[in-house]
């Protein structure tokens, strides 16, 4: 009689929270706007990512340079424009194209009489980045030029490509993942945090410290409540996302994948009942969740790959719950494996008992103080 009672209190409060929450389809928007933007950002970021864009100009006559200028555009390495050479200076000077690439009128000659024979490449450099891709994908074409001559080749030095991973994932899908791990952590935290300010806002604390039900009660039902609303946000989310496919896992890794989502939850439902029974007011509780939730992205390699970065963030990101729950939800989604799933799922979880601790803590000690 006992258990039937505790769970069915800790449901009757949870319930009230979702349906509160639910009322309020404004705060529910607000929750989202952060990961939307990154969303937004991510899509357009990822359109100026990728292949460069040059003009190629030919005034060779020979075979050579023909030659040369079909193992440019086959190699996918370039959007390349092959033209004449005032047409490429106006793209160039209108930004149309980052680069211009010229094969001399001499080149043929130059080859068969095996003398140093350069290509032109006049390069907008703008920055470091787009600089070294053109660097690469020219050495890139040369290279593939040289493999057309097989075994007649001057050059036989080959490039034998061995991938760790059975597929490429482009920058889209790589950035889009870790936006399911953002929206978590933002949701939970201002979700769980307004539901608690809501009580000392109200003043409707005092009813609920004079319910007849204990203070554990109180604080499963409040974490319950904002688990349940920001799982199922982030559950659709990540099958919205598959439906696109965007974010499709296979087979035994939807389990995995879903587990993370769900520790993740439970882990930002507490940090929200400590921020929300420390500040008391759905402003500060709103600020802090965006800040906390956002660094924590930040730093667990949420804008970019954590193992390109320095060695002291990647340090920093060991400490960080979200590094984990990013990795498996990658694995699992990605690549169709459950390589360090456990260990993530095991970090989350530790995580998770000692946000709720904390959120307890928090709000025994204002609950005293009153």
């Amino acid at each position: 009689m006992i258990p039937s009672r505790f769970f069915h209190t800790i449901w009757c409060i949870a319930k009230k929270d979702l349906q509160v929450w639910l009322r309020h389809p404004l705060q529910i928007l607000s929750t989202l706007l952060v990961p939307l933007s990154y969303s937004l950002v991510v899509f357009v970021g990822a359109q100026a990512i990728g292949r460069n864009p040059v003009a190629i100009v030919n005034e060779d006559q020979g075979q050579v340079g023909s030659q040369l200028v079909h193992a440019m555009v086959t190699a996918d390495v370039f959007r390349a424009n092959v033209t004449s050479a005032s047409q490429a200076q106006a793209l160039y000077d209108t930004l149309q194209v980052a680069a211009i690439i010229t094969i001399p009128p001499d080149l043929s000659r130059r080859v068969q009489a095996h003398e140093v024979a350069p290509i032109q490449v006049r390069i907008n450099n703008y920055n470091l980045d787009l600089t070294n891709g053109i660097r690469r994908a020219i050495s890139e074409a040369i290279t593939t030029y040289y493999q057309g001559f097989g075994r007649a080749s001057p050059i036989l030095v080959t490039i034998a490509e061995h991938r760790l991973r059975a597929r490429d994932v482009d920058l889209l899908q790589y950035s889009m993942l870790p936006v399911v791990i953002l929206m978590v952590t933002v949701n939970g935290i201002i979700t769980t945090g307004m539901a608690a300010t809501t009580e000392w806002e109200k003043r409707t604390v005092k009813e609920l410290l004079l319910a007849p039900c204990g203070r554990l009660t109180l604080l499963v039902g409040k974490v319950l409540a904002g688990f349940l609303g920001t799982f199922a946000l982030a559950l659709g989310m990540l099958i919205f996302g598959a439906a696109l496919n965007l974010t499709r896992p296979e087979g035994f890794c939807w389990f995995s994948a879903v587990v993370v989502i769900a520790l993740g939850s439970l882990c930002s439902a507490g940090v929200g009942i400590a921020v929300g029974t420390s500040f008391q007011r759905k402003q500060p509780v709103s600020y802090a969740a965006t800040i906390v939730a956002v660094e924590m992205f930040a730093l667990a390699g949420g804008l970019g790959d954590i193992f390109l970065e320095p060695e002291w963030l990647q340090m920093i990101a060991r400490f960080d719950p979200l590094t984990y729950a990013i990795h498996s939800l990658q694995q699992a989604v990605f690549y169709n494996s459950l390589d360090g799933f456990l260990r993530d799922a095991l970090v989350l979880a530790a995580t998770s008992v000692l946000a709720i601790t904390l959120g307890s803590l928090a709000m025994r000690r204002r609950i005293v103080l009153r």
